[in-house]
C-alpha cells in the first residue's frame, strides 16, 4: 500500500507543478517556438540593448550569451511575484548592424503590443540612440 501512496504523491506533485507552471505565465522557451518577425537595424547589438533597456526599464530582462553579438531581451512583468513574459527580442550581430527577431506570446498586454515592440526596435536607430 505504501508503494501506491508514493506513486500517488509523485503524480500529485507533478500535476501541481504543471498547473503552477501554466498559471505563472508564458516561458521564454514557449515564445522561442513561435514564428518571429524579422527586422534589420543599423544599430549595434550593444546600442540596441542600451536603447531598449532604457525604454522598457524593469520590463526588460537582458540575457547575454558567450557568443559575441548575441543577446536576448525577454520582455515581461511581475505578476504576484512571478515573472510573466510577453515578448522575446533576439539580437544577433549581422552585416552592418543587427539582425533582430521579435517573437510574441500572443497574450494581451495593455502597453506592449508586438507592433509597439517592433516600433521601439526601429526607433533605436544609430542617430536616435545618441
Amino acid at each position: 500500500m505504501s508503494h501506491r501512496r508514493v506513486l500517488l504523491s509523485a503524480a500529485l506533485a507533478l500535476a501541481v507543478s504543471w498547473l503552477t507552471g501554466c498559471a505563472s505565465g508564458v516561458s521564454p522557451e514557449s515564445i522561442q517556438a513561435r514564428e518571429p518577425v524579422r527586422v534589420h537595424s543599423a544599430a549595434s547589438p550593444a546600442a540596441l540593448v542600451a536603447c531598449l533597456k532604457g525604454r522598457l526599464g524593469d520590463d526588460a530582462n537582458v540575457v547575454s550569451y558567450p557568443e559575441p553579438g548575441r543577446v536576448d531581451i525577454r520582455i515581461g512583468s511581475t505578476d504576484n511575484s512571478e515573472y510573466r513574459y510577453y515578448h522575446l527580442v533576439s539580437l544577433r550581430r549581422g552585416g552592418e548592424g543587427t539582425e533582430v527577431e521579435i517573437r510574441s506570446a500572443d497574450e494581451w498586454h495593455p502597453l506592449l503590443s508586438g507592433g509597439r515592440v517592433r516600433g521601439m526596435v526601429e526607433d533605436c536607430a544609430p542617430a536616435k540612440t545618441r
